[in-house]
C-alpha cells in the first residue's frame, strides 16, 4: 500500500537527464562557435515562414525545400547565395501568403 518511493524518485531523476545533457552541450557548443546563432537564424526563419506557422509536416517540407535549393543555389550561382535562401519563401508566400501548411 501507498506510493512506491524508490520507483518515483528514479523516474524524476530520469526526466531531468535530457535537460541536463541539453544545459551541458548549450554551453560547449556556445563556447566553441560563438555568433553561430546569426548564421542559423535566417535558415530558422525561413523554414518557419514556408511551412506555415502552427504545422510540424510544414517545418520538415519547408526545411527540405530550403536546404535543396539554398544548396543548389551555392552551387550553380555562388554569387547569389543569400538570394536562393530568400527566394523560394518569397514565390510561396506570393501563391499562398500562409506558408505550405499554415491555418488560415
Amino acid at each position: 500500500m501507498g506510493i512506491n518511493v524508490p520507483c518515483l524518485h528514479g523516474g524524476l531523476c530520469l526526466r531531468r537527464l535530457p535537460g541536463r545533457c541539453g544545459r551541458r552541450c548549450r554551453r560547449r557548443i556556445s563556447q566553441r562557435l560563438p555568433g553561430l546563432d546569426f548564421e542559423i537564424l535566417p535558415y530558422a526563419f525561413v523554414v518557419v515562414i514556408l511551412g506555415g506557422r502552427g504545422s510540424l509536416k510544414g517545418a520538415v517540407v519547408g526545411s527540405l525545400v530550403v536546404g535543396l535549393v539554398d544548396n543548389f543555389g551555392k552551387v550553380l550561382f555562388p554569387e547569389l547565395s543569400y538570394f536562393t535562401l530568400f527566394a523560394p519563401m518569397v514565390i510561396i508566400l506570393a501563391v499562398r501568403p500562409v506558408g505550405l501548411f499554415g491555418k488560415a
